[in-house]
């Protein structure tokens, strides 16, 4: 019975060492901001963080847009440096719904409503810095 409390101290160490280790290792920093069409906030809709030029260290990520809002906290965010910013906003396509008791017949149509600068042609860029608010908004 000695010898089952003996380890316990051991185990209890260990188990607070690797608790405490690193969970940001890329030293990724937390992004967030604001989406709006047309001055009202996008409902549903993606935004994509991509890095600009030779950055193999930088990362490449995104979020959802929901509510007009975005947020990835620091361990998804993004490293220090300049990225592209794509943005897509998907809106049914009037009159393309077709409902069918089997889910699987059922389908929908899509289209993005994003402006080609904001989305497929982008020119948006962003620069992530450390020790700063990286709050980036975007009004399309």
């Amino acid at each position: 019975m000695i010898k089952q409390y003996f380890f316990l101290p051991f185990v209890c160490f260990f188990v607070f060492v690797l608790g405490c280790a690193d969970s940001n290792p890329q030293n990724r920093l937390k992004i967030e901001g604001e989406v709006t069409l047309g001055g009202n906030p996008v409902n549903n809709g993606n935004i994509e963080f991509e890095p600009v030029g030779n950055q193999k260290e930088r990362t490449h990520s995104g979020s959802a847009i929901s509510n007009g809002r975005y947020s990835m906290p620091a361990p998804q965010g993004l490293v220090a440096g300049e990225y592209r910013v794509r943005i897509s906003v998907m809106e049914e396509v009037p009159g393309s719904r077709v409902d069918n008791p089997d889910p699987m017949l059922s389908k929908v149509e899509y289209r993005d409503i994003a402006p080609p600068e904001f989305g497929s042609q982008t020119i948006q860029k962003i620069t992530v810095e450390t020790d700063k608010v990286n709050k980036f908004d975007f009004k399309m």
